[in-house]
């Protein structure tokens, strides 16, 4: 039987990405995904600014999946058309793209096709010695025992049977066999809509060179769908809604196919080939809960969002950065195992916002199909017609487009978000209004808010403040008359980075500008790079050390009498 420290089930962005981070922080894993090799259906496309930071401070470049992705000039609009190359209604900017956000993340949004993400990641997965990937291998059952769990799997190729682990990951996916065997109910609207997926190879630039886009949405009554360009010269994805109760998905054959696509593109394309048509169904769900036991959901095995606002694999990769370094820090010695609890507390309310959101998204694109049919449904091609040959005449149109901006900007759901929890010391409260401006961001230094972005210069060199925080251990980040702590660190049992504003490096900011504090203050920050406590004056080791107990999960004294993993 083979042995590790946590099983993680699926080889999708998110457990992939447990595996990177559980990796990075001293502590091995087994990676089981039933399918033999990486589908190909490009699936989500946008990989946000909170990703990427995940991504780097990994040691995976956020420059090359950015790279790797649609240039931001084609990919940086979303356009409201009848076809692709009909009457083009109006536009929006799809999130904000360029140089001009990077005051606030030093990584715009990248727009990547699924697949070549996870290819960037399952290549440093290979070269990690502490993660071992099998393909082809279902977990059939979890057992858990007074010191673990016990998997038996079904290899398709000559592969381990059994696997004994300390903790289980399941990133199985929307539909998890793991969530459905532990009894845990989902929680939302499902079957909200039903759509077949049309995954194509055409070179549609010399359509769009005129109108580029990362979103097209299709409104000829007889042609609605979205188009979606992942590379203008060749991978696009057709949504086409439909009925499976007076349809079957098996009739969608390559002659239909392709007869769709011609039909939202509203011109031939002799040279079109049909690479994936698949169903999916539209829910807005949540797990009930995150945690049984030793095994633990993320990603789309805890949550299934609408694609509007492209949040579901981003979430997942917070709930991985969440997981792996408490999970690390139990393996470690540094916690104790009711931290794990804190995961559920932390991520559940992020995804239940980010399905609101997403619910909200989809429903007001019924405001602009209002607008473009009007309330007759008998007249609806009629106006419809009459508004592709004079939109300006309808001046309803342009508030309704406009309605749809946050949609597709949200910085502050990708940013902005903070945990409320016992990992964290003291947190801020969240406040009793539900309204979130998704779009608006505003850098905050608060108990549970992620560490902000600021620009700094270290050695003679310019970067961000966030790539001097280690993922692997604690930081205490002090001001600039703060260099007394440097005897608390050096006395802690837990592992902390030190870092000293205006001597480890020389900020663009003021740190009470940046911080609200005094000089002598610090942020305690935690690995995921959310802030644990907030100090005001120099502390002494025995008040650090409480502190850490609290986050930590573990009872008191035991940190001060520990000693480092």
């Amino acid at each position: 039987m083979l042995e590790t420290q946590v099983l993680i089930v699926g080889a999708g962005p998110v457990g992939q990405m447990a595996a990177l981070l559980l990796a990075y922080q001293g502590v091995e894993s087994v990676v089981v995904e039933r399918r033999e090799t990486r589908l190909t259906a490009p699936k989500a496309h946008a990989v946000n600014s909170r990703t990427l930071e995940i991504c780097e401070a990994a040691g995976i470049s956020a420059e090359k999946i950015r790279s790797t992705g649609a240039p931001p000039d084609e990919a940086g609009w979303v356009r409201f058309v009848s076809t692709l190359t009909g009457t083009a209604f109006g536009h929006l900017p799809y999130e904000r793209q360029q140089d001009d956000v990077k005051d606030l993340t030093p990584y715009p949004l990248s727009n990547i096709a699924q697949p070549d993400f996870e290819e960037i990641l399952e290549a440093e997965l290979r070269r990690s010695p502490q993660v071992t990937l099998f393909r082809g291998t279902e977990c059939l059952s979890l057992t858990e025992t007074p010191d673990g769990v016990i998997a038996s799997l079904a290899p398709s190729k000559a592969g381990p049977e059994k696997i004994s682990c300390h903790y289980v990951i399941a990133a199985d996916g929307a539909n998890s066999p793991i969530r459905s065997a532990l009894g845990i109910n989902l929680e939302g609207p499902e079957g909200l809509q039903h759509n077949m997926m049309i995954h194509f190879e055409a070179d549609l630039r010399h359509l769009v060179a005129d109108r580029p886009g990362i979103l097209y949405f299709l409104f000829e009554p007889d042609a609605q769908g979205a188009l979606i360009a992942y590379d203008q010269g060749k991978t696009w994805v057709l949504m086409h809604g439909f009925d499976p109760a007076t349809t079957s998905p098996e009739s969608f054959d390559d002659k239909t196919c392709i007869a769709l696509v011609e039909q939202a593109v509203g011109a031939p394309l002799p040279d079109i080939q049909i690479k994936n048509a698949g169903p999916w169904t539209m829910c807005a769900q949540v797990a009930e809960r995150y945690r049984a036991g030793r095994v633990f959901l993320a990603g789309d095995a805890a949550h299934r969002f609408p694609p509007t606002g492209g949040l579901g694999l981003n979430t997942g990769i917070g709930d991985a950065q969440n997981i792996a370094w408490k999970i690390a820090a139990v393996e470690n010695g540094w916690a104790g195992d009711t931290l794990l609890d804190s995961y559920e507390t932390e991520r559940r309310p992020v995804a239940q916002i980010n399905t609101e959101q997403s619910l909200e998204n989809a429903g007001k694109m019924f405001d602009l199909f209002a607008a473009l049919y009007g309330a007759d449904p008998e007249k609806t091609r009629e106006r419809f017609d009459a508004m592709c040959a004079d939109p300006a005449a309808f001046p309803e149109l342009a508030p309704a487009i406009e309605l749809q901006r946050p949609h597709f900007d949200s910085l502050n759901l990708q940013l902005g978000y903070r945990y409320v929890s016992d990992a964290v010391v003291d947190p801020a409260p969240m406040g009793t209004s539900t309204a979130i401006d998704i779009s608006r961001y505003e850098p905050s230094t608060q108990s549970g808010a992620i560490l902000p972005h600021q620009w700094v210069e270290q050695n003679g060199e310019k970067k961000s403040l966030l790539s001097l925080v280690p993922m692997d251990q604690f930081t205490l980040l002090v001001g600039p008359d703060g260099g007394d702590w440097a005897e608390q660190v050096k006395a802690s049992p837990v592992p902390i980075s030190l870092l000293v504003d205006g001597l480890t490096f020389e900020p663009d900011t003021d740190w009470r500008a940046f911080t609200g504090l005094p000089d002598q203050g610090a942020l305690l920050i935690r690995p995921d790079r959310h802030i644990g406590h907030r100090y005001e004056s120099v502390g002494s080791i025995e008040q650090l050390s409480q502190d850490l107990n609290s986050l930590l999960s573990k009872k008191e004294k035991e940190l001060l009498d520990g000693s480092r993993a």
